[in-house]
């Protein structure tokens, strides 16, 4: 049986990967798009990897290579911190962003607070990368600074954009140690 099931997989991975080929290459044609949609179904609500090309699971070790200028501290709860104050990004300007990491696991929770004129680019950046929020609270014709969202991805993500604070934070797959700090962030002031 389990010989089978190894020559069923094997038969099936050279079609898998063409398809894949396939699709990176000619991503425009209507047929491709559809396809790709029906597959991303398949597979959920897109996951959060990364932030400002930290991915998580990343180490400080690789954190500290990529953004040389930062300080390590030690969040309320324990955990190592690493904060990188007044970064600038695909026009996206933040006064301070923290990456805390797990013993095990590396960095899982991401904590940023942008600048007021950065509201809607990082409410939009948000939705175009996984879809509209869970929560929403804002009034009708509210701007994105004035917008509260929340999300819940598949992978165990949680994502939460607060407007008014102008604090955005990401809880990774693996972060549940951390979720106190994230809890407690939330209820801060922009710094």
């Amino acid at each position: 049986m389990r010989s089978r099931l190894s020559t069923i997989a094997r038969a099936l991975l050279p079609g898998v990967a063409s398809a894949i080929a396939f699709a990176a290459c000619s991503s425009s044609s209507p047929a491709v798009v559809s396809a790709q949609k029906k597959f991303q179904g398949l597979l959920g609500q897109p996951n959060v990897t990364a932030f400002l090309d930290v991915r998580f699971g990343d180490s400080l070790y690789r954190v500290q290579n990529r953004f040389p200028n930062g300080s390590l501290e030690t969040a309320p709860y324990g955990a190592d911190t690493y904060r990188i104050n007044n970064i600038e990004v695909d026009g996206i300007r933040y006064s301070q962003v923290k990456y805390e990491f797990t013993t095990y696991s590396g960095m899982q929770l991401v904590m940023a607070w942008f600048t007021p004129d950065s509201s809607d680019k990082v409410l939009a950046k948000l939705v175009a990368a996984v879809g509209p929020p869970n929560e929403q609270k804002s009034a009708k014709s509210s701007s994105p600074s004035d917008t509260q969202a929340f999300w819940q991805l598949p992978h165990g993500e949680r994502v939460v954009y607060d407007g008014p604070k102008r604090f955005v934070a990401v809880l990774g797959p693996g972060g549940g140690p951390l979720k106190k700090d994230a809890l407690e962030n939330e209820t801060l002031d922009s710094p």
